[in-house]
């Protein structure tokens, strides 16, 4: 436990600036590359990409950048064409985080207001075109959950103990309003618990919350980030009486080659294992691919993969996504260093091998014209397409969004 509480939240922030010249799709290692949109031009730039996409049922994708919520949609002759579902005005509150949807079609998300005037709001389809509303406005972390019933979750309120709290938003009985509920603070004492979240929490098929936290947890002697803390990934569980239990599953920085601050949300494969990256730590202290299996009556951490250098990737960031194969995917800083002096960044597959080890590969390399910098992983359809986007490169230099067909 820490002698003092630690100063304010760990912010690791790896930037990437070139100039950008004209696109051109790209094959490489039999998976194809294609541009779906760049931003900073028209109605969404300029503005770079803020979250990961949402595939609706529609087949649209959707999603945030720092200044829309847009819309993406293929059309006949292979384009996609972007729509904006909404335009914030206001530089105090601008959107961040994933879009998640309801089963009508509705969209929600959250706004970063940095002096506590953050947001989470909804975007509900109408005739006359969406309607933006806001549901809270206290303190909102990045991203959201929904259940079955309807009911917001994700890092909702200041907390106890002002630094966060993990909470759920429920539709009231009057039309248009919303009941917040805390379900858990962060740092009781001296945040060994965890601090924030890194993205929206997951569910198991119990009705369990799953989250990774980016601070807190550990600190010295491993971790770098002193008593700042190097994240956990947490449980928690429902009661009868409607409280909630937070129990911490594991600690990162639990030794010297422990991986270290978690940099993405969480996946879940068939069996409840869990998936995440750490940006730094490892033995190379590149990041590390990570899985947690319950086991005899407690939870085991396995480095699936330790990056040992930048070439084919490295401090890898993001949420992972699996295929119908069981083959898991994600992105990373690293790759070729085309980018005004930076790394452009790869999108990366983890295949499972039969004596129970993975096998990286590299399925894409950046180039910078294609776009650079990515920062919040990937999303894959049933047919195995990966969509994502990056914060940087492109046409205008403020990002693009991308399909890989394999």
């Amino acid at each position: 436990m820490w002698a003092t509480r630690p100063t304010p939240k760990l912010t690791k922030t790896l930037t990437a600036v070139f100039l950008a010249f004209a696109l051109v799709p790209a094959t490489s290692g039999g998976v194809k590359y294609k541009v779906l949109h760049s931003f900073g031009s028209g109605k969404d730039g300029p503005g770079v990409p803020s979250g990961p996409l949402l595939l609706g049922r529609n087949g649209n994708l959707y999603g945030n950048t720092y200044r829309v919520s847009f819309e993406l949609a293929p059309q006949a002759n292979g384009k996609w064409k972007e729509a904006i579902l909404h335009t914030f005005a206001s530089d105090d509150a601008l959107p961040w985080g994933a879009l998640i949807s309801d089963r009508v079609g509705n969209l929600y998300g959250t706004t970063d207001g940095g002096g506590g005037d953050s947001e989470v709001f909804e975007l509900s389809l109408a005739s006359n075109g969406w309607t933006y509303s806001a549901l809270y406005n206290d303190a909102v972390g990045n991203g959201l959950l929904m259940d079955k019933a309807g009911n917001l979750y994700g890092e909702i309120g200041r907390g106890q103990y002002k630094y966060g709290a993990v909470g759920e938003l429920s539709p009231g009985l009057e039309a248009g309003g919303w009941v917040y509920t805390p379900l858990y603070s962060f740092c009781s004492q001296y945040c060994p618990d965890g601090w924030g979240l890194v993205q929206a929490p997951i569910w198991d098929g119990k009705g369990n919350l799953y989250g990774a936290t980016p601070d807190g947890g550990n600190g010295p002697p491993f971790c770098a980030n002193g008593e700042g803390g190097c994240g956990v990934i947490f449980k928690m569980t429902p009661n009868q009486d409607g409280t909630w239990t937070y129990h911490v599953l594991h600690r990162f920085a639990s030794s010297a080659t422990d991986g270290q601050n978690p940099n993405g949300g969480l996946a879940m494969d068939a069996s409840g294992n869990l998936y995440g990256v750490t940006v730094y730590g490892g033995a190379y202290n590149r990041g590390i691919v990570f899985k947690l299996t319950f086991a005899g009556g407690h939870w085991k951490e396995t480095t699936l993969y330790d990056f040992p250098n930048c070439a084919d990737g490295c401090y890898p960031a993001g949420t992972p996504a699996f295929d119908k194969a069981g083959n898991l995917y994600a992105t990373a800083s690293g790759g070729l260093g085309d980018c005004g002096g930076f790394t452009c960044g790869v999108v990366f597959k983890l295949t499972p091998q039969q004596n129970g080890t993975w096998k990286y590969n590299v399925v894409y390399k950046l180039h910078g014209t294609d776009g650079n910098f990515l920062p919040y992983g990937v999303i894959v359809d049933s047919k195995g397409n990966i969509f994502g986007t990056t914060s940087a490169g492109g046409k205008y230099n403020w990002g693009v969004a991308f399909e890989i067909t394999p």
